[in-house]
Order: C-alpha cells, then structure tokens, then sequence
C-alpha cells in the first residue's frame, strides 16, 4: 500500500492537480506514494505568495522563530520513526541510516532555532581614520529575500533541512522544489514546519521534473538560490539564472591518502570501505578514490576487499542491512560504466563488481586503478572503492589534487608533519586528518572548491548567506 498522496504546498494550501508522479521503490518498484501537481505551476504566483510570506514572517519577534524552528525539530524526532520509513522506501536508504538522517535533521532545526537569535551586527568607531569625527557606525543583517532551494535525492529530508531552516532563520522565505524521484520526505518536512507555527506562506514546496520546471524556477526573479546536486546541472544554472546570490554544492571526487605510516590497516581499510559504500555510495562526500603508498598497497586492499565481503546488501528495511539498491536503473549504468572503465583500463575487479537484482550492487573494490579512469577522475556515486597505487607521500598529495573537484579529502598517516602538510595543501574545501571524507557536524561551513561548487553551508554559513548587511551611520546633527 503506498504510503502518502500529496500536493504541492502553494500559498498555504496543499494543492492537487490532474497529473500524477508516482514515487516508487528503488529496491522492488513498488509504489511508495504519489504526487498529485497542477498541470501548470505558475511561478508568477509562487513569488507572490512567497513575497507575502515574507512580508509576514520577518515582521514576527525573535523568541517566535526560535519557537517554531524548536518545535519543528521536536516534531521531527517523534516521528523518528514514520520518517525513517518513508525515506528507505522512498531513496532506498538502509533503515539505520535513515534513522540517523532523522536526527540530524532534526538538529540541524535545533541549530537553526539558536542561530535565530544570533542575527548580530557590529559597532566600528567613527573617528578611527583621521578627518573624521565621532559618528556611530553599525551594522544590522537582514533577510535576503526570497530563496529558491533546490535538493537532490539522497538525502531527502536533511538537505531541504539545510536550506529552508537556516533561510526561516534569516527571516526569508523559501521556494523549495525536491527531486522527483524522492519528493515524499521533503513535503512531509513542509507540513511538520506548518505544524510547528512556521508562517504559512513563508515555505511554498513544488514538485516536478528539474529540466523543465527546475529551469523555470531558476530563471524567475528570486532573490537567492541555494541548489545541491550536479556539476553539469550547478554549471547551468549558473549560465542561465539572473538570481544574483547563488550558493551551489556540486559533488566531488574525493580521495582518502593512506600512508605507510598507518598502524592498524584492517581497521583503516573497514572505515574507508564503509565511507565509500554509506548509501550505496550516493553522498557527495562519500570515498571516491583510496590512494595508498606502495608499503601499506597490498595489505590494504586485502583488508579492504574482508571489509566490503562483511557488508550486508539487501532490503533498506532489514535491520541488517548495510547496503540498499542504486537510485534507478540510470544510476546503476553510470556506475557500471564506471567499472568497466577502469577494468578496460588495467584494473582489477577484487571483490564485487556485478549487480544482483533490483537494483543492488555488492560492495567493490578495484586494484591498481590508473588515474585516468573515469572512477579516478569523475563523482561515482556508487558503492566502488578504487584504490591506486603510489609510491610515497609527494606522489599521493599529487595524485589527490589531479582532479577537477574539489569538496572533501582525507588522510591517514602518523606523522604529524606529513598530517600539517596535507591539511595546508589537499585543494579541497574540507580536509579530515586520520577519518574518511564524509565526516560532516552540521554547525561546520560545509562547500567545495574548483568543480564543487559555490559558497557554504552549515548552519551558521547557510543563515549569513541568507542575509544581507546593512551599514548604519549615527551623525551628530545640525545642532
């Protein structure tokens, strides 16, 4: 049975068109829930709703935004378990990380709620440059305007978190358009913020396909945009939308450096194989590429290839599972080509490598991987561990900066020179020294360099780029 039938959040009404989109499960296509949206969704309309809510939700006090943002991070987890659900139905996402995606969701609104407070300015003197005199200069953030969000897939309730929490928390309102492909979660966070006493045309939430109603959205007069997703689709916006304030995470290729230095390589290789396959390797900052120094090479790929073995695949709703389907069948083919890339290239396929049904994937490793390879150039997004091999440290920086990416790395060593060096001259936007790329706490600036992207989230990051500073100055008089 599905689970929901839905609308699309319009002006503060939930409203129901002819045309139907079916949300069905990756793991067997059985039908999750339904979409029902207007045949036309006018964009003309959702600007003056969202002007209106505006309008409406900057003028309430301080402790009233706290309270809403609070209490939509209380209702999250209650329903801990209903949206853990719907999320592996919906993206195929392993029960327990679905769990854990609810938490964090729901403290990425408790943050949320706090930095509401915080929308601080600054006092300069007047008189510190010479000729001038002792007026009071001061500074006051104000919300941005009106912010388009749009979300990717896999992470269906977190993401949209990230955006609309902190533009709420800025004073903006927010037009969020999903994916279509797991849209359910995104609009159940639309109806708890409701619940919780968010202004009701503060959050509009629309649904249909990113190519044709994505690009209407993005070419219209909003005042920000705040897009997770793509390269390809993030460079395109950037061409084609006039919204001057643009905040873009675009994927990345992100390697995880190992040295010989490196003492326990079981437990290494175990996390590293377990950052490459979370999700079925569907998270932007999951391990792409392990590059591993010729003395540690081949205990490492042995441990890892124990690792990927030990991990479960199946059913997103067993409690053992580790391992969930690919989004679609599209999905699956990339990462497969991806593969196959790489073995024609002179990779060896250790472990995995070739799909189950509906969908699955076991978890793989490839060995002697060459650079050139689209698994050690381009964002995978699958549940692949290529491992290339160098042979010191310098041969290791180099390799993890060939790329066009730019978003997370990570290093594994026990030499604290060799742990400063990477940090200052990895070329990402985040490097973790001694753990796996996808380390992520939600009040750190999160956002890529080079290919990956534009500005940064994280709360605290996401709420100053949803404002703007305005400076004051205080004269003296005529008198």
């Amino acid at each position: 049975m599905p689970e929901r039938e839905f609308g699309c959040l319009i002006g503060g009404e939930w409203v129901e068109g002819e045309e139907e989109l079916l949300v069905l499960s990756p793991y067997d296509d059985s039908e999750v829930g339904r979409v029902l949206i207007p045949a036309e969704i006018d964009v003309d309309e959702l600007r003056k709703h969202a002007k209106e809510g505006l309008k409406r939700w900057r003028e309430r006090r301080t402790h009233e935004l706290r309270e809403a943002l609070e209490e939509a991070a209380r209702l999250v987890r209650k329903r801990e378990k209903e949206l853990a659900r719907l999320i592996a139905l919906e993206g195929g996402k392993p029960i327990r990380e679905a769990r854990f995606e609810v938490r964090r969701t729901a403290e990425v609104l408790r943050l949320c709620a706090g930095e509401a407070e915080r929308l601080w300015g600054e006092t300069l003197p007047g008189d510190a440059q010479p000729g001038r005199v002792s007026e009071l200069i001061l500074t006051v953030r104000e919300p941005v305007g009106v912010v388009l969000s749009i979300t990717p897939y896999n992470f269906p309730l977190m993401l949209p978190a990230h955006k609309l929490g902190p533009a709420l928390a800025a004073r903006c309102s927010v037009v969020h358009k999903p994916a279509s492909e797991t849209p359910l979660s995104s609009l159940r966070l639309a109806e708890l913020l409701l619940d919780a006493g968010v202004d009701e045309r503060a959050v509009q939430v629309v649904v249909g396909p990113g190519g044709e109603l994505g690009e209407r959205l993005a070419r219209s007069d909003f005042d920000a945009l705040s897009f997770t997703g793509s390269r390809e689709v993030g460079e395109r916006l950037l061409r084609i939308s006039p919204i001057p304030r643009k905040t873009l995470e675009l994927g990345g290729n992100d390697p995880v450096i190992v040295d010989e230095t490196v003492e326990d390589l079981e437990r290494v290789a175990e996390e590293v194989v377990r950052g490459a396959c979370s999700h079925a390797g569907q998270v932007c900052i999951a391990v792409e590429r392990a590059i591993v120094v010729e003395d540690a090479y081949e205990e490492f790929v042995e441990a890892a290839a124990r690792a990927a073995e030990s991990l479960r695949v199946g059913n997103p709703l067993d409690e053992r599972t580790d391992v969930g389907p690919l989004l679609n069948d599209r999905a699956l083919r990339k990462v497969m080509r991806h593969v196959e890339d790489a073995v024609e290239r002179g990779a060896e396929v250790v472990t995995g490598g070739e799909p189950r049904e509906r969908r699955l994937l076991p978890p793989t490793v490839l060995a002697d991987v060459p650079e050139d390879a689209l698994v050690a150039r381009e964002e995978t997004f699958g549940p692949v561990l290529p491992v290339l091999r160098v042979e010191d440290f310098d041969e290791a920086l180099r390799a993890a900066n060939a790329t066009e990416y730019g978003l997370h790395a990570a290093v594994f060593t026990n030499r604290l020179d060799r742990a400063v060096r990477a940090a200052r001259e990895l070329e990402a936007g985040g490097v973790i020294i001694n753990g796996v790329t996808n380390y992520r706490v939600d009040y750190m600036p999160f956002g890529g360099v080079k290919a990956s992207g534009v500005g940064r989230e994280g709360v605290p990051w996401a709420v100053r780029e949803f404002t703007e500073e305005k400076t004051i100055v205080l004269g003296r008089g005529s008198s």
